[in-house]
């Protein structure tokens, strides 16, 4: 069985070699200034982000996997987010670890008291902007205390605004592990399933457009290729988007399959359509830990 360590360590060693190559080429590029060296180094930076979304889409897709890995070897986990090469996409979704279910009024009183201080913070990022002149840290601290410790006297202004961006993006997980609660999923859930409408029905009509302007060689031509791509990569963005959402929330992308009428595709909703596309890796936990137990001892 191929573990997920297995596939952090073939990323890891895949996106080293990568660098190593780019740096190699970045140099003969400073000496020689060549397009053909360049146009090299743009298809290794282009294989690099492939292999990153790659390994961010194995991650959700393992999901389940990850929190065994934390739960049981925490610190093996932490030596793959130090990783150079690995480390920093792993970081990116690590917070998805801390979700767990909640009951419904919980969850709404935590999302309710989230947005009241996601309200401060804007207030706060508003009051710096038009702040002119050194700032008294000690009245602005006063008035927005949450930023205690994030930011001190003598601060530049671009430098309180980074703390106070740093300060709702802390906020905005915690709103979203909040949201992908039984009771409150379904809120962005709807959200985005309208936002992948939109986008279906934009690409259709660009679609059209094209047949209609196609061998014409006009500006009209050239329009409507752009409002098709514009258009697809909106449905390809929300897509992943509506994906990325079931994943984090295995248990109820189940309950989506298990409500499925096999007798009537009619009846289906979009997002149940949406919801058989997505397969998370199953892994059982005491089988997954002894593999893991026998690969440790033989490294």
């Amino acid at each position: 069985m191929k573990l997920l360590i297995d596939y952090l360590e073939d990323s890891s060693a895949y996106i080293r070699e990568r660098k190593q190559t780019l740096h190699k080429l970045e140099r003969q590029y400073r000496q020689m200034y060549s397009r053909d060296t360049k146009k090299e180094m743009h298809d290794i930076e282009e294989d690099i982000r492939r292999k990153q979304a790659e390994l961010t889409q194995e991650l959700l897709t393992r999901l389940e996997e990850l929190r065994f890995l934390k739960k049981y070897f925490p610190d093996l986990l932490q030596t793959y987010m130090e990783d150079e090469y690995v480390g920093k996409t792993i970081t990116r979704k690590a917070w998805l670890l801390d979700f767990q279910e909640i009951p419904p009024q919980q969850a709404a009183a935590g999302l309710a008291a989230l947005r009241a201080q996601r309200a401060k913070v804007r207030q706060a990022r508003n009051f710096v902007k038009r702040w002119v002149g050194p700032l008294n840290m000690r009245s602005f601290l006063a008035t927005y205390p949450f930023l205690r410790g994030q930011v001190r006297a003598q601060m530049d202004k671009e430098d309180v605004l980074a703390a106070v961006d740093k300060a709702d993006r802390v906020l905005r997980r915690q709103g979203w592990l909040l949201l992908l609660t039984q009771s409150l999923i379904g809120i962005p859930l709807a959200k985005f399933m309208a936002r992948l409408a939109q986008f279906r029905y934009q690409e259709a009509e660009a679609q059209r457009d094209c047949q209609r302007t196609r061998g014409q060689g006009s500006v009209a031509e050239v329009g409507s290729l752009r409002k098709l791509e514009k258009a697809r990569r909106g449905r390809e963005h929300y897509g992943n988007v509506l994906k990325q959402i079931l994943l984090a929330n295995p248990d109820y992308l189940r309950s989506i399959k298990k409500s499925r009428n096999w007798l009537s595709r009619k009846k289906e909703t979009d997002l149940q359509r949406l919801a058989e596309t997505v397969n998370p890796f199953t892994v059982h936990e005491r089988a997954w830990l002894d593999e893991m137990k026998k690969r440790l001892a033989t490294e």
